[in-house]
């Protein structure tokens, strides 16, 4: 009898032990995966409330001759060294502005577009020059691109979610646009980057999640309703202006459609897909897509749970 105990206490000891390595305790935000890897979360852009500084520039490179772009690994050459603070090991983003932008809505200035193309670090300093290696690489990098000193920047965690409804009402919370995508695409799904009209000044912070929608209205989509003459231009009885059949007409509905239009009450918003803030600027944020319903277009909203 004590053998089958001590069995059986042995079992259960062999089981909590080994569940407790296989099954992982709950997640803390801290220990899951980040959204966007590293190297990744540099290459998003950002659109600035003021115009970048460009005093500290790439000059040149490591076969000037035969190069006409540098990636990561390469060696550039800076155009400031030791006379202007420039330290061994310091690391910069690499960066190209491309110009102002204005909401393409309600026309206003925004910032000016920022394109991040990778970083790299100070290997050498000289008195009025600098030599770096590119460690990260977005793009090419060209002579006359800007640097921009490094900061650190943490992706937000990934985050289960509740299944998204396809129509809601709202929750009366902070509501901006989509105004721009990195690649100035108009048509976007998951996983691809977007600019909102919402930044530091409105309260927005790295890691808010925002719902997209669609408000439902009679222009929404691209095709027209067409006019067919039977439904949209009854004469009265209900009868038919173009076809003199009869008095009625078996297709005319009793209230027209565009009375109806006119006089329905507020239909609600359909949601197109969810996004996750991931860096801020005054005036404006870039976020990522994380799911949709649908097809995300340039324009539609954006709204902040409470």
């Amino acid at each position: 009898m004590k053998q089958s105990i001590r069995v059986a206490i042995t079992l259960a000891a062999l089981l909590f032990l080994s569940y407790s390595q296989t099954t992982p305790a709950q997640q803390s935000p801290a220990s899951r995966e980040p959204l966007v890897k590293e190297a990744g979360i540099y290459c998003t852009g950002y659109i600035s409330e003021v115009p970048p500084r460009d005093d500290l520039l790439v000059v040149g490179g490591e076969k000037e001759n035969e190069l006409h772009g540098y990636c990561q690994g390469d060696v550039v050459y800076l155009n400031k060294g030791r006379a202007a603070g420039v330290l061994a090991g310091a690391e910069y983003y690499i960066t190209r502005p491309l110009g102002e932008v204005n909401h393409p809505f309600s026309k206003k200035k925004v910032g000016y577009f920022v394109r991040e193309l990778g970083m790299l670090r100070v290997i050498e300093v000289h008195e009025k020059t600098a030599t770096a290696q590119i460690t990260v690489s977005c793009d090419t990098v060209d002579l006359g691109d800007v640097l921009r000193p490094y900061e650190a920047v943490q992706s937000p965690p990934a985050n289960e979610r509740s299944p998204l409804p396809r129509y809601s009402e709202g929750d009366n919370g902070l509501t901006g646009q989509i105004i721009m995508s990195p690649l100035f695409r108009e048509y976007l799904s998951a996983n691809q980057l977007v600019f909102i009209d919402l930044g530091n000044r409105q309260g927005v912070r790295p890691g808010d999640h925002f719902t997209i929608y669609r408000h439902i209205t009679r222009r929404e989509g691209v095709a027209k309703v067409p006019q067919d003459d039977i439904v949209q231009e009854r004469s009265s009885g209900y009868g038919s202006k173009r076809f003199k059949g009869g008095d009625f007409s078996s297709s005319g509905s009793y209230i027209t459609r565009d009375k109806i239009l006119r006089t329905r009450p507020l239909m609600p918003r359909k949601v197109m897909g969810e996004l996750i803030v991931l860096k801020v600027e005054n005036t404006a944020a870039v976020a990522l897509i994380t799911r949709t319903t649908a097809e995300v277009n340039i324009g539609d909203w954006v709204e902040r749970g409470n």
